[in-house]
């Protein structure tokens, strides 16, 4: 059970409590392919009007449609441009060769501008299929490329003014793995093809959820993206029209799915896949901030009017029965803002099956920490052998012998433990094992695989190490429910190959 918040957007993070990305919706569909061949038969921006004189789209993702800022990978890509008339060839061909030039000289360039080889097929004058050949860079690295037909010709003689363009960022694909608790095996559970953001939905590990991003920064903003559902045992997957949440902000009109995501009601029309696990939730209220409860039967939600930013009610909602139970104002203190922009953060809902636990800011800088108990139905006040002006995240064990704090080390209690384990961390299920990644101080500065997987055992007092050579991209997703595996995100390879 962890009480935190974290961040998984390009760019950068910070020590301490900071945004998620809103991420989710979903339902089953048939794709076993690509996110493309799931969108079959959905009305897609290609079906649209054109208003621009070209639409630059990813052949195999036509949701990333310029203009656009992403992830790409640094195998060939493909794109479709279609054009609004009949376009002069030559002068296309030139034009997207001398803006990709030209945008290596601009300073607006994410890390390096770089300019690919193309492979020109001209369906006709309107619409060009354009491959972006395979781009060998060494790791570690940070460039990208841009798509822009600007200053290109029609058939008529009209110059294009400024186009949409198409700016991919390269990033190697990271997959979901499995390790033994031990660390003598290992296996990718995934083998995706385009860089996605990965999120587990459930401790099983059988849905994910995957995200591109479609603006792009080195920094925390939180962007809006695409997202699809992903079925790993099926390798089904289920991309969504609007936007998914794993933790839900918004009106009062929303829908709970309860493989672990929410999604606000959609417009009339909007063609959602179907899911039988979906409930509709109907209230009056703004919510801001609503989670599941452990077994995924009930959401506990904050909820107040719009524009009210403190002293919420605690609402709890049954998602079979729809009876509520409703504390007035008790959730006393301020809902928290991005520390990177004005922008308000959901109110976070921490289960761990006997009690939730939730934070509230204040104007001091102060916390406010609560604890609801679902055998009494109360809230009260949750004391934490933290000062409340620092940031309380933690993780606890299992059977809650055992807490983890983000800033302060592991405690027994009241009791620290241990000092010198900070940052991230996650109790290994039914365990008193802290899983957590870190740098080897004896591997190579130039290498890539300088990480090692190490675990904490709390009653022993002793650390010990898994794995070594790890790739330094890799991060902890979780474990499964008996305890006996362990689930990172990495790359390709997760030790060198």
């Amino acid at each position: 059970m962890a009480l935190a918040v974290t961040l998984s957007i390009a760019g950068c993070s910070e020590e301490g409590p900071v945004e998620q990305p809103s991420a989710i919706q979903g339902g089953p569909t048939t794709s076993t392919e690509t996110p493309s061949t799931a969108l079959n038969g959905q009305a897609s921006l290609g079906d649209q009007a054109m208003k621009e004189d070209v639409r630059i789209r990813m052949k195999d993702e036509p949701r990333l449609q310029a203009p656009v800022a992403t992830n790409v990978a640094p195998t060939k890509q493909q794109f479709t441009l279609e054009f609004r008339e009949a376009m002069d060839r030559t002068s296309v061909e030139a034009a997207l060769r001398d803006q990709a030039k030209q945008y290596t000289e601009k300073e607006g360039a994410f890390g390096d501008g770089i300019v690919p080889s193309f492979d020109y097929r001209w369906a006709s004058d309107r619409e060009l299929d354009l491959t972006v050949g395979e781009i060998s860079l060494p790791e570690p690295t940070f460039h990208s490329y841009q798509l822009s037909v600007s200053g290109a010709k029609t058939k008529s003689g009209r110059t294009l003014g400024e186009t949409p363009s198409f700016k991919g960022v390269i990033e190697r694909p990271n997959q979901l793995w499995k390790m033994s608790v031990d660390g003598k095996s290992s296996e990718p559970l995934t083998s995706f093809d385009s860089p996605y953001g990965i999120e587990m939905l459930d401790d099983s590990g059988k849905f994910l959820l995957l995200s591109r991003t479609t603006h792009y920064c080195q920094c925390d903003a939180p962007f809006e993206g695409i997202y699809t559902v992903y079925d790993v045992q099926e390798k089904k997957f289920i991309p969504y029209p609007n936007k998914l949440m794993t933790r839900y902000m918004g009106g009062g009109n929303f829908i709970a799915d309860r493989r672990g995501f929410f999604y606000e009601q959609p417009e009339q029309g909007t063609e959602i896949p179907a899911s039988d696990t979906a409930a509709a939730v109907r209230l009056n209220d703004y919510v801001h901030g609503a989670g599941f409860s452990q077994d995924r039967t009930r959401l506990i939600m904050a909820v107040g009017t719009r524009e009210q930013e403190r002293d919420l009610d605690l609402l709890v909602f049954d998602l079979k029965s729809g009876k509520e139970q409703r504390l007035s104002k008790v959730l006393v203190g301020r809902v928290p803002f991005s520390q990177s922009s004005d922008a308000r953060l959901p109110v976070t809902f921490t289960d761990d099956g006997e009690r939730v636990y939730v934070m509230m800011d204040t104007d001091t800088g102060h916390e406010k920490r609560y604890v609801y108990t679902w055998k009494t139905g109360k809230l009260e006040p949750l004391k934490l052998p933290l000062p409340d002006n620092s940031w309380g995240g933690f993780t606890r064990t299992t059977d809650g012998v055992y807490q983890f704090y983000y800033n302060a080390g592991i405690y027994k209690g009241t009791v620290k433990i241990s000092e010198d384990t900070r940052g991230d961390g996650d109790w290994i299920s039914g365990t008193h094992l802290l899983l957590r990644t870190e740098e080897n101080p004896d591997a190579p500065k130039d290498s890539a695989y300088n990480r090692d997987i190490v675990v904490f055992d709390a009653d022993k007092r002793a650390e010990r190490k898994i794995a070594s050579g790890i790739w330094n991209g890799t991060s902890v997703a979780g474990s499964s429910p008996d305890g006996k595996w362990i689930y990172l995100i990495s790359g390709k390879h997760l030790t060198k190959p």
